[in-house]
C-alpha cells in the first residue's frame, strides 16, 4: 500500500466529496475513485457506501479514519525525526498563504531570529490547503494564514494550537479616473466589471460565502478575469481591468497615493484575522520558545 492512498482517503473524509477531494489531490475524479478502490481492495473492506448520496462512509470506514490519520502522522513523524538526526543545522519551517508570506512575514519574523541563534528559519508559501497538509503531516512547524474555521475545520482540532497575531481586511477597490472617482463601481442596471478569485481558492470561497451567495439583485457582475494570487489580481486591478476585493495589507501604498480607491458604498468589506497555528507537540524545543514569545507579544 502507498502512503498517498491513505492521504487520498483522508482528503475524501475531510472534503466529503469525490470531486472536491480529487481536485485537492490534483487528479481527475475517475483516477481518484480508482485509488480509493485500490485502498479498499488492499484493506479487504469497503470504506465508502456507494449506494448513498452525498458521500457516506461505511461503519468500517468511520472506524478506519482515526487509524489512517494516526498511521499517516506516524510516518511523517518518523521522517522528520530521521531528517533531524542527519541534519547538522536545526531548522524551523513556517508555511504561509502566498499573500501573507509577502505582506506580513518579512517584518513580523525579524525579532524571532534572535530567539533561535543556531536555528535556521525557512518560509514556504503555498495555497492554504497545501499549507494545512504541510502542518498536519509535520513537515512544517507553524502555519500562518487567515482565519477560516468553516472552510478548513481541520485547524480546529484539539491537537492544534492557535494564536491571533494580526488583522486585515478584504476591501473592494478600483482604479480612479481624472476626477479621482472610481472607474469601476456599481450602477443600477449596468454590469460591474469584476476581477475575482477562482471559486476553489481561499478568497474565492470566502467571498462566495460572505457576499456572492446573497448578492443584492440590483448589482450585476461581469466577470473579466480570475487569478488565485492576490498580487496577480492586484496587477489586473491597477491596469484598470475591473473592480476586485484585495487585502488592505497589500495595497496600503496604492490607497495612500490615490491610485486605488475603496468602493464600499454598495459593496462590503470583510474583516480578516491573521492566525498562527502549530501542532500541540512541537518537533523541536525552539518551536515552544517562539510560541511563548508570540503569546506574550500578542496579549
Amino acid at each position: 500500500m502507498e502512503l498517498k492512498l491513505l492521504e487520498d482517503y483522508l482528503a475524501l473524509v475531510d472534503f466529503g466529496s469525490f470531486s472536491k477531494a480529487a481536485n485537492a489531490r490534483s487528479v481527475t475524479q475517475p483516477a481518484f475513485g480508482r485509488r480509493i478502490r485500490s485502498l479498499e481492495n488492499w484493506l479487504g473492506f469497503e470504506l465508502v457506501d456507494r449506494q448513498k448520496y452525498p458521500t457516506t462512509l461505511t461503519p468500517a470506514g468511520k472506524d478506519f479514519t482515526a487509524q489512517a490519520r494516526e498511521l499517516t502522522e506516524q510516518f511523517y513523524n518518523i521522517r522528520a525525526e530521521m531528517r533531524e538526526q542527519i541534519s547538522s543545522t536545526k531548522r524551523i519551517t513556517f508555511v504561509a498563504q502566498h499573500h501573507l508570506a509577502v505582506s506580513f512575514l518579512p517584518h513580523w519574523i525579524k525579532p524571532l531570529q534572535s530567539l533561535t541563534d543556531d536555528t535556521r528559519i525557512r518560509i514556504n508559501a503555498d495555497n492554504l490547503h497545501d499549507c494545512l497538509d504541510t502542518l498536519m503531516s509535520d513537515q512544517g512547524d507553524f502555519l500562518l494564514c487567515y482565519h477560516s474555521p468553516d472552510i478548513f475545520p481541520q485547524l480546529e482540532q484539539s491537537n492544534v494550537l492557535s494564536l491571533q497575531v494580526g488583522t486585515d481586511q478584504l476591501i473592494p477597490v478600483s482604479t480612479v479616473n481624472e476626477t479621482g472617482m472610481a472607474v469601476h463601481q456599481p450602477y443600477p442596471n449596468k454590469p460591474l466589471k469584476l476581477l475575482n478569485y477562482p471559486d476553489e481558492s481561499f478568497f474565492g470561497r470566502l467571498l462566495q460565502r460572505s457576499y456572492f451567495s446573497h448578492n443584492k439583485p440590483e448589482i450585476q457582475f461581469q466577470l473579466q478575469c480570475e487569478n488565485a494570487l492576490v498580487e496577480g489580481l492586484k496587477a489586473l486591478t491597477l491596469a484598470g481591468n475591473g473592480l476586485a476585493w484585495l487585502p488592505a495589507s497589500g495595497i496600503t501604498q496604492e490607497l495612500e497615493q490615490g491610485v486605488l480607491i475603496r468602493c464600499e458604498d454598495m459593496l462590503p468589506s470583510i474583516e480578516l484575522k491573521v492566525m498562527l497555528y502549530r501542532k500541540q507537540k512541537p518537533r523541536v524545543k525552539e518551536v515552544e520558545v517562539i510560541w511563548n514569545y508570540l503569546k506574550n507579544v500578542n496579549k
